[in-house]
């Protein structure tokens, strides 16, 4: 097989939400717009998540009964295994969500703008200063929920996304590659995410060559990401991983 099955797929089903979105952005009520875009997000995702994985949207709470609410149009990706989700209804997937058990927080916007940009530095700043809850003496190597925020569209002027980004961090007293933030993806732009070379964290962006590309790279990020957070809570060492493994890494420094 000649061509990447697994990419080809992905940019597929990633061409299909960017339609539908489209489609639906005839709608005036924004509530229903924004859950639309959610509900089909989420389809997206969770067939690349491992199997007990889920997503809902709501409130985060940690042991200390500290609370983040990022707003209605938030994913909250989470593990039933580390820790139960408080539904309002059995029927819903709206509640409150233990910080052991939220692996990944992303803030879902219509068309993202600076003022989204400062509000998501704020409300991933708090999260950042969760805590996960360990027995006394005990000191695991695990980190917080990944904070990644998707717009379908953007405002924000081309070529300083990461930019204004990191000026929104700085507002807050936070570096842009402190890794409080993970992730930034404009569906119909271009997807940027932290990088490493040689110790050093830096940005990096997305080398688009398909209009699939940018939201099928942030589904492999975050189906990389899912899966390591998910066995390093677990204390697991697995082979293998999220099929961002399997879609190659065609990404440059900015």
């Amino acid at each position: 097989m000649s061509e990447n099955y697994i990419l080809n797929r992905l940019r597929l089903d990633s061409r299909h939400v960017l339609d539908l979105a489209a489609h639906e952005g005839a709608i005036g009520h924004p509530g229903v717009k924004g859950r639309f875009r959610e509900l089909v997000l989420s389809n997206l995702l969770l067939p690349w998540l491992p199997a007990s994985i889920n997503c809902g949207t709501g409130l985060i709470i940690d042991h200390k009964q500290r609370v983040v609410d990022a707003g209605q149009e938030d994913i909250i990706v989470f593990d039933p295994l580390l820790g139960p989700a408080i539904f309002a209804s059995t029927q819903s997937g709206d509640g409150v969500y233990l910080f052991d058990s939220a692996l990944c927080r992303i803030e879902v916007k219509s068309s993202a703008t600076k003022s989204d940009l400062d509000d998501f530095a704020a409300t991933s700043t708090e999260v950042s200063k969760l805590e996960l809850a360990v027995g006394p003496g005990e000191h695991p190597i695990v980190f917080g929920a990944l904070n990644l925020l998707l717009g379908f569209t953007s405002e924000i002027a081309l070529g300083k996304e990461i930019q204004f980004l990191s000026e929104s961090l700085a507002r807050h007293g936070v570096a842009a590659e402190s890794g409080i933030i993970s992730g930034l993806c404009i569906a119909d732009r271009g997807f940027w995410t932290l990088g490493e070379t040689e110790g050093t964290r830096h940005w990096k962006e997305l080398v688009v060559a398909d209009r699939g590309d940018p939201l099928a790279f942030f589904v492999g990020f975050v189906s990389n990401s899912v899966f390591a957070q998910r066995a390093s809570r677990l204390g697991l060492h697995p082979v293998g991983g999220g099929v961002g493994l399997y879609i190659g890494h065609p990404f440059k420094r900015v």
